[in-house]
């Protein structure tokens, strides 16, 4: 196995605002004297960048174009040939033996948009981790970080504790992507490796003072920089969205919180749901009366919006179920760097954002200014999923009273 060394070269975050041109300012800076891995995180950007960019050729890992029938064979293949390569955030389980061997040494990468930097989707009392998965000698955590590294004995017998030890989270510690967080969070992250690897590593995102990406980067002690616009264009960015945007309370008088966690706890909750769709309901048949049910965007805990969460499915949730707005574009409210829904006019926010606790709780930043920073991030990047990008005018609801005033803090204005 390679030995990794940290490569001096400080990772570059570009941090600008959005529809400021970020992704055709990258493709227009490519040049054939280097090679590129870049990272993205739709599948039409990844179509984008191939088309888009004409003087460096670019292709995608393809599970069809080997023996083995895997991406991360393809990926390996791509990048033993020297062949710039365009892919998806979902490639961070299968970076970590490709780095291992060297491939990434002289690539220069380039992550468009922050991707979820950590996830908290499983989680086990301390008796369980202690017990079956540590003191039986299956893995061996890191005690600085919390690193995972499956054990030999579970390679040897993953077939047959397969009904008591989980096999999803063997392929993320086999990626270098899993952490144990209080000796009972399985915490899944952006691999280390991925960001000390190649000649250069460069992360453009917007507002990264909200993001999970510096505070882990400051826990991997990981050196970065952090290129700004000028205040003059912040300032500028910001007057011009506060003209174009309409901002108005949905439910106002409502004892909700909308957080996460309520949404999905009240769901079985029937007079708590049938407020929420009747107000959706009332919301259509008045103020969004003319609007064409494509040109609106909405976001709720997607368990509230499609029945058991399955957007493939495709069947009303307990919110959406007799609101009349079946059929609006349902997009998660961590939804970034996609250009797909750049025709919405009309925005429906039902999210009071928090920081997952397990997450703060493990990055070290637990503060309410934490909190309240996160939040407007993953709001502004869903906002500007609209075609307020575009410099058109949107209509923006808020459920929550709290998101409402720190979108109004930060544009500078009060539409009360």
């Amino acid at each position: 196995m390679k030995t990794m060394i940290n490569r001096q070269t400080p990772i570059k975050i570009i941090d600008r605002h959005c529809g400021s041109g970020k992704t055709t300012a990258m493709i227009d800076g490519f040049s054939n004297d280097n090679n590129y891995l870049v990272v993205v995180p739709y599948k039409t950007e990844i179509e984008r960048v191939i088309k888009q960019s004409t003087k460096v050729a670019f292709v995608q890992p393809n599970e069809e174009d080997n023996d083995d029938r895997t991406k991360r064979e393809s990926l390996r293949q791509l990048l033993s040939s020297g062949c710039n390569v365009v892919t998806s955030h979902a490639l961070h389980e299968l970076i970590l033996p490709i780095v291992n061997e060297g491939l990434l040494d002289n690539y220069h990468i380039i992550i468009d948009e922050v991707p979820n930097v950590a996830s908290n989707d499983y989680s086990l009392s301390k008796r369980s981790v202690e017990e079956f998965y540590i003191s039986n000698g299956y893995i061996d955590v890191e005690p600085k970080t919390g690193l995972i590294r499956p054990t030999l004995k579970w390679y040897d017998s993953r077939d047959e504790v397969k009904d008591t030890l989980n096999t999803k989270l063997i392929r993320s510690a086999e990626g270098g992507c899993l952490y144990l967080q209080s000796n009972s969070q399985f915490i899944k992250a952006m691999p280390r490796a991925l960001l000390v690897t190649g000649l250069s590593t460069t992360i453009m995102t917007y507002k990264a003072e909200g993001s999970m990406l510096l505070p882990y980067l400051r826990k991997l002690e990981l050196p970065f920089v952090v290129a700004n616009d000028n205040e003059l264009e912040d300032v500028s960015f910001k007057q011009k969205a506060a003209e174009l945007i309409t901002i108005e309370s949905f439910m106002p008088n409502a004892d909700f919180k909308f957080t996460h966690n309520e949404q999905i706890q009240r769901l079985k909750d029937g007079c708590y749901t049938t407020k929420v769709s009747k107000a959706l309901n009332n919301l259509r048949s008045r103020q969004l009366k003319n609007v064409p049910i494509e040109n609106v965007m909405i976001t709720c805990a997607k368990y509230a919006w499609y029945t058991n969460g399955d957007k493939v499915a495709n069947k009303p949730g307990p919110f959406a179920k007799n609101s009349n707005l079946w059929g609006a574009n349902w997009l998660a409210n961590i939804t970034r760097g996609t250009n797909d829904f750049a025709h919405c006019s009309h925005l429906i926010y039902l999210h009071n954002k928090h920081p997952n606790p397990a997450l703060t709780s493990w990055l070290g930043v637990g503060s309410k200014h934490y909190s309240d920073a996160h939040a407007l991030t993953e709001l502004i990047q869903w906002v500007w999923r609209s075609r307020i990008r575009k410099g058109e005018p949107i209509t923006l609801y808020f459920a929550s009273k709290r998101m409402r005033q720190l979108f109004e803090d930060w544009l500078g204005v009060n539409n009360d």
